[in-house]
């Protein structure tokens, strides 16, 4: 004898954090990576302009690609037991990437002090070349998470969330 029961009432293997949970911490992860991201790149770069020191990348670029990636990130980690995961990590790891490849671009970095004639000459297109293989395979993820989703929904939910 089988007894039919309701959807509703099916035994959860897995514990997703309410909406509100996770809107509530990401607001809290959203000023963490502003401050990371934007507020501290942004001071710095701006007391150096103040001494007159040449900046090797507008003080505008480094705002907004800070804002988009922390937005970004935010936007996916509350979208994460949601399809729409996958293609928000996609998304971040493009922005970042190109961000950095800006921030490439502008090595080597010459810095001489307006009123000292030292000039140091710095190169970090080697560390920057490092650094870009993490959000290359967050890309790659993304890639594999979204075609996950889209070819059986649900399947990486207890593992994202176990009981």
């Amino acid at each position: 004898m089988s007894v039919a029961v309701p959807a509703g009432f099916l035994p959860s293997y897995h514990r997703i954090p309410s909406l509100g949970y996770r809107i509530l911490a990401g607001a809290a992860r959203l000023v963490l990576l502003l401050i990371a991201l934007v507020g501290v790149p942004a001071a710095s770069l701006a007391y150096l302009d103040s001494l007159g020191i040449s900046l090797p990348v507008p003080i505008p670029t480094v705002v907004a690609a800070g804002v988009a990636i922390a937005v970004l990130s935010t936007v996916r980690a509350i979208a994460r037991p949601t399809r729409a995961y996958g293609p928000l990590s996609v998304a971040t790891s493009a922005v970042t990437i190109a961000y950095l490849l800006v921030l490439r671009l502008a090595s080597p970095y010459r810095l001489a002090a307006p009123s000292h004639s030292l000039a140091i000459s710095v190169g970090y297109a080697t560390f920057l070349d490092l650094v870009l293989l993490v959000p290359a395979l967050a890309l790659v993820s993304g890639i594999v998470t979204t075609v996950e989703d889209a070819r059986s929904p649900g399947e990486r939910l207890p593992y994202d969330y176990p009981a």
